[in-house]
């Protein structure tokens, strides 16, 4: 077998067992790891390590293999966009659907070492402190068995926290040594255990994979190859109960349609529920305050997160269009548009929203991020030329915009521009290398130094290193 052939099936491989998609750029350095691992494991050829990569028996190998491709780093209340739409919207409407059953079910797919897991358990008991009644599951499951082991310690480095309140850390947690402890009542609400996205059969009613009110998954889908990517959602979504939220880091599953999931684009980022494939369904979905009784009423799914709209503007659900704004109740202030605009793309009223950017770019003609709101709202549209446009114009006002490198890098990957995506790519990491590395890249809610991590991974490894 020739290196190309070899190479080529090495390729499908790992596609197959963990979903990772290697870039035709990226080739060099997946040799390079790979080169490495079979050095490491006593192999003189890669066509032995793939053999052993085959047996059934590689389950650890496969661990390292993913554990080299992706990124572990995470922390407590990672993206506080995301933790005040569980903590404020979606948490306390799923707790609110449930009032009668009692039951919530809440799954961190791709944990690591737990902190996101048991961040939704410390959530669950601000809003629920007296839940004897209640049956709370709560699972954590990753491809890394030393990250679950970690997990289960529930032991963690100042580190960890380097997002989390001060006053809420003292809540949780007490300090022994250089470690902080969780304790025990939270760290018992979680289950973890070891899983494989790509390779596990799940719904499955044998375990706890089934009938799930919300599913977390972030920063997995960026690693994945598209075919993975659509049958991890898909499982996702059937693993969902009807009404259920997947919510995955920003923009992972822009451009993927998944049947059985419809999107809606809040200010924190998009989120995904579960379709009402049965008008009878609609029985069992309710909202906070919609009724009282035991019978929850017919519900449109439309969340309510108007609650949010800066106090300049009145509330957004008396308003119909831009045209109707007085003087005195339309801000003159970009930001306060823009937040209104992501609210009424919530709301899915996708040109109203478009029209407030445009007001937006009226009030600040050189602003750039109007431009990657514009951007957004055409690629769940899929009008993925228009997205385009709006990023290039990002980039030209902002040539420091690393987000809008990121997403137009994954455009011209959509559209096979392979070339085009690594360029972007590399702009990008430049970009992020010249910043501190605890500042704050606002549309991703990660760290400059976090990105930097795994933009480093689309550079080339010689073969010889």
């Amino acid at each position: 077998m020739n290196d190309t052939a070899l190479l080529g099936e090495l390729v499908q491989l790992v596609v197959q067992r963990i979903g990772l998609r290697i870039a035709d750029d990226a080739h060099d350095g997946f040799l390079g790891i790979l080169r490495e691992r079979a050095a490491c494991l006593g192999y003189t050829s890669l066509k032995d390590y793939r053999t052993f990569l085959v047996n059934q028996q590689a389950i650890e190998e496969w661990e390292m293999l993913a554990r080299a491709f992706t990124s572990t780093e995470t922390f407590f209340f990672r993206d506080h966009g995301q933790i005040d739409l569980l903590r404020f919207h979606l948490l306390p409407e799923l707790i609110a659907q449930q009032r009668i059953e009692k039951t919530l079910r809440l799954w961190s797919a791709a944990c690591s070492s737990g902190e996101e897991a048991y961040s939704l358990a410390m959530l669950v008991d601000m809003l629920l402190p007296q839940r004897d009644d209640w049956n709370i599951f709560i699972l954590g499951t990753d491809i890394d068995s030393k990250a679950i082991t970690k997990a289960l310690l529930g032991r963690y480095e100042e580190w960890s926290f380097r997002m989390f309140p001060a006053e809420l850390q003292h809540r949780y947690f007490h300090l022994e040594g250089k470690q902080w402890i969780l304790e025990e009542r939270i760290r018992s609400m979680v289950t973890f255990r070891v899983s494989n996205l790509v390779n596990e059969l799940f719904p499955d009613s044998d375990s706890e994979l089934h009938d799930m009110a919300l599913i977390l998954c972030r920063n997995v889908f960026i690693y994945f190859d598209h075919a993975a990517v659509f049958a991890v959602a898909t499982k996702f979504a059937e693993t969902l109960r009807v009404g259920g939220y997947l919510l995955t880091a920003h923009t992972e599953l822009i451009g993927h349609s998944v049947p059985e999931l419809e999107s809606r684009l809040l200010a924190e980022g998009v989120v995904y529920q579960r379709r009402i494939s049965n008008p009878a369904e609609s029985l069992y979905i309710s909202h906070p305050g919609e009724t009282t009784g035991e019978t929850p009423r017919h519900s449109t799914m439309q969340p309510n997160y108007i609650s949010q709209v800066n106090k300049h503007y009145p509330p957004a659900h008396v308003r119909e269009s831009v045209e109707n704004y007085s003087p005195t109740q339309l801000c003159s202030d970009e930001e306060n548009l823009l937040k209104d605009a992501r609210i009424h793309a919530d709301r899915g009223d996708f040109d109203l929203a478009e029209r407030l950017c445009h007001q937006a770019l009226a009030v600040a003609p050189l602003a750039a991020t109007p431009f990657f709101l514009l951007a957004q709202l055409a690629q769940v549209k899929e009008n993925f030329n228009q997205a385009k446009e709006c990023l290039n114009k990002a980039i030209y006002l902002d040539p420091r915009f690393v987000a809008a490198y990121l997403e137009l890098a994954a455009l011209s990957e959509r559209a096979n521009d392979n070339p085009r995506a690594l360029t972007l790519r590399h702009a990008a990491l430049d970009i992020a290398r010249t910043l501190p590395e605890n500042e704050l890249i606002k549309q991703y809610e990660t760290t400059a130094g976090e990105l930097v991590q795994w933009l480093a991974k689309f550079e080339p490894i010689p073969l010889n290193q």
